[in-house]
């Protein structure tokens, strides 16, 4: 069949999209149940992914657009298919609206969409997504030639605060997400034209510190991380003359210090 075909064709992406396409325009012969519905959902899916996948790789922006469209008109076509499989049952462990919405993010990201702010507005207020995949959006919104640091920034805060909210916080998890929203909240150069004031960066920090101070598990390298960042902002703010600001942001550092392990001693004597 068409479908095992497409599966078959691995190595070409581009046979295999067809093959997928294929498989779904024949199966608009077939009765529309739950089974050919899945089928369907599954083809227009999978062509949508190796249409954004060939997009990474396209070297025109002609191709680039081309691709985009052809993956946007899968996902819309999906999107009804999808609608229709959650009025058969119930699909809470189908990953397929959490994809159309990340495919659909990515494209309208790329293609610079006007409406994009207002599709996101829907998806702010989405009550069953995952940290994953807000920190997933908020890797595409920062995707060269993509830049949209602020739906990064929107989209970092809403990830960590579903960190937080979970009953045993994966300490691994919530410290990569951290690890982004500090790096996009304070630049290696702080300039005073950041995202987010120094005051509401502050709080991220503290808010690491008291996981730390709460857990074993933190990762060293990123409490290290964290400390010199620290550090380095209070420096600044030296430089810039706000000593009590500095002298804050310096004593915030000495807290990450004293939970540095085997790295403590050798940055004991360099603060």
């Amino acid at each position: 069949s068409a479908w095992n075909l497409g599966v078959q064709s691995d190595k070409n992406p581009v046979t295999m999209r067809e093959f997928f396409i294929l498989s779904y325009k024949l199966s608009q012969f077939c009765p529309s149940d739950q089974v050919i519905l899945i089928a369907q959902k599954t083809c227009l899916l999978m062509a949508a992914a190796v249409d954004l996948e060939q997009e990474r790789k396209a070297s025109t922006t002609f191709e680039q657009i081309q691709l985009l469209n052809h993956a946007l008109e899968q996902i819309h076509k999906c999107k009804d298919i999808w609608n229709l499989l959650k009025e058969t049952g119930y699909f809470s462990d189908d990953p397929c609206e959490t994809l159309l919405l990340l495919y659909e993010f990515e494209i309208k990201a790329k293609m610079n969409d006007p409406s994009l702010d207002s599709f996101l507005e829907s998806v702010w207020e989405l009550p069953h997504l995952e940290s994953k995949t807000f920190e997933t959006i908020a890797s595409l919104a920062m995707e060269m030639p993509v830049h949209y640091p602020s739906i990064a920034l929107k989209a970092l805060k809403s990830g960590l605060l579903l960190h937080k909210k979970k009953d045993s916080i994966d300490v691994l998890k919530y410290s990569k997400c951290m690890h982004s929203l500090i790096n996009l909240s304070v630049p290696d150069r702080v300039s005073g034209t950041e995202l987010c004031p120094l005051e509401e960066a502050w709080g991220y920090f503290e808010d690491a510190v008291s996981i730390i101070s709460h857990t074993a598990s933190y990762p060293e390298l990123e409490i290290l991380w964290l400390m010199i960042k620290c550090w380095n902002t209070g420096i600044f703010l030296y430089d810039k003359g706000t000593c009590v600001a500095a002298k804050k942001w310096c004593g915030l550092a000495l807290h990450f210090l004293d939970h540095l392990g085997s790295l403590k001693r050798s940055y004991e004597t360099q603060v």
